[in-house]
């Protein structure tokens, strides 16, 4: 097989894995709006908070990866790309062995955690319910540990339409059979225990995927390697950082909210601001997220420079058409999905919305930058801007409430913070690696957002003359305007060569499929 036929075909895997994820994230929405109601009648709200307490919990163990996973993907695609399949068997198994330490740190650390709060508060309602589930619940965090490593061996073959298709199957096959043991008459424990068939399940399906990508793929002690595990750890810690500093972003306005401010406040910051966001964060984060730092490693591997720069100037552009179609979206329709969805009251929070969008808008347009640091593996410097910035954020909101600003002045330092890091700083420290035009660079970026920005009037108009509180007429008016806004920018927005790998990727996701 040629370079170029392997680029197409791994490209394609891509494209489809990408697109696969897509549609996970909108069973997760169908989830959320649909099943959470139905748990909440079923179970009464005082075993669904328990259930929730218990995963939000059990959730946080999950910081026990320290990145490893990022590590693992990155140089075990490095290494396939160069076709060096010792080195790949030698990196995943020093990370299985770790990941399989610190699963077993993990859930030794909730069921520990669960024997502890049993016999610290004797008096709490539900006490042997509580504990039984932590329980449950652990065994299954040190299950799921291992899915890890198989995760990051088929994603590092560039085979992510296989762990795409897993997720689908995967939170399918958990929601209906939480649907049936709940409608059927189960409770948490029922609950607890599809989610550990399911984890098993999990487990089982990943090892079957990750022989059939890497079909040499093995488990041995003989292959782990002690000099790999500070590789590892280099990379994984950078990201680690980058993580915790995403994570203290997005939360920290909470934690001052609610040292500051009151829960009132909270909620609609919460339901409204952060929801919504969060949202937005996870549909640009599969458009321009893990896959293409796959793609621009494996051209990195293969020393494909002209093929990186053309890479990266087309996801320029294709995270900025649609950073910038979500952004004007939220502004239009959010006022009208926030009426129905939780009622006009929470629109208190649209101003904190918009600013919190806007920063997405910004830093999303700029996200191949963050992708192509991971790829070289020189993201150190972005994890030490982030970190110092988050902190900054925290001091910026304090400030803006403490001038009575609200959950508005909340917004707005998150906003001054990230954006100078992600729309200034990782540019310009990009555009030297690169060898680029700074200038240059940030006026492209500039023009693509006015093109989206012309790209949405007709979606605009259509918007302001038939929007209104409503699904249906909210769904509709979507699927107009993304088809108005896709059309003109894919005709105005992409020159034609552009256009030609488009539509020649497009092909091959659909013919694959």
């Amino acid at each position: 097989m040629t370079t170029s036929n392997k680029a197409q075909k791994h490209i394609t895997s891509l494209i489809s894995g990408a697109g696969l994820n897509i549609i996970n994230i909108l069973i997760g929405v169908i989830i959320g709006l649909v099943l959470t109601p139905f748990l909440l009648k079923s179970l009464g709200v005082r075993h669904y908070g328990i259930n929730e307490i218990i995963s939000t919990f059990v959730g946080c163990f999950m910081l026990l990866d320290l990145g490893i996973d990022s590590a693992v993907s990155r140089f075990f695609t490095l290494h396939y790309s160069r076709d060096e399949k010792t080195e790949c068997l030698e990196i995943a198994n020093t990370a299985f062995f770790l990941f399989l330490l610190l699963g077993i740190f993990g859930a030794m650390g909730v069921i520990l955690s669960a024997i502890g709060i049993y016999f610290i508060y004797p008096e709490m309602e539900d006490r042997t319910l509580f504990f039984h589930v932590m329980l449950i619940n652990g065994v299954a965090f040190g299950l799921n540990f291992l899915t890890k490593i198989l995760f990051g061996v088929v994603n590092g073959t560039m085979k992510q339409y296989l762990t795409g298709s897993r997720d689908v199957f995967i939170r399918l096959l958990g929601m209906t059979l939480t649907f049936l043991v709940v409608y059927f008459g189960g409770r948490l424990y029922a609950i607890s225990f599809v989610n550990l068939g399911i984890t098993i399940f999990n487990v089982f399906l990943m090892w079957r995927l990750a022989k059939f990508a890497f079909p040499e793929f093995v488990i041995s002690w003989f292959l782990f390697r002690v000099k790999l595990v500070r590789k590892l750890f280099g990379f994984a810690f950078a990201a680690f950082v980058v993580f915790v500093g995403d994570a203290i972003a997005i939360r920290g306005g909470l934690f001052v909210i609610g040292a500051m401010l009151s829960v009132e406040d909270a909620t609609p910051f919460i339901a409204v601001s952060l929801k919504l966001c969060e949202l937005y964060s996870l549909v640009m984060s599969t458009i321009g997220g893990g896959w293409l730092i796959s793609w621009l490693t494996y051209l990195y591997a293969n020393n494909e420079k002209n093929m990186m720069d053309e890479s990266m100037s087309l996801t320029y552009k294709i995270c900025t058409y649609s950073a910038s179609f979500m952004f004007f979206g939220i502004i239009i329709w959010s006022p009208y999905f926030v009426s129905c969805w939780v009622g006009e009251k929470f629109l208190v929070a649209y101003d904190s919305l918009i600013i919190i969008a806007a920063e997405h808008w910004i830093v999303f347009s700029h996200a191949p930058n963050t992708k192509f640091l991971f790829a070289i593996a020189k993201h150190h410097f972005l994890a030490y801007c982030n970190f110092v910035g988050a902190f900054i954020q925290i001091f910026l909101m304090i400030i803006f409430v403490k001038m009575g600003w609200g959950i508005t002045g909340v917004a707005l330092g998150y906003f001054l913070a990230s954006v100078p890091v992600r729309g200034l700083i990782i540019p310009i420290y990009v555009s030297r690696i690169r060898q680029i035009d700074f200038v240059g660079y940030y006026l492209s970026i500039v023009s693509y957002m006015l093109i989206s920005a012309v790209g949405f009037i007709l979606p605009y108009i259509i918007a302001q003359q038939l929007l209104a509180p409503d699904y249906r007429i909210l769904f509709i008016i979507g699927i107009l305007s993304v088809c108005c806004y896709v059309s003109f920018v894919f005709i105005v927005g992409f020159n034609k060569t552009e256009k030609e790998k488009i539509k020649n990727i497009l092909l091959s996701v659909l013919r694959k499929k």
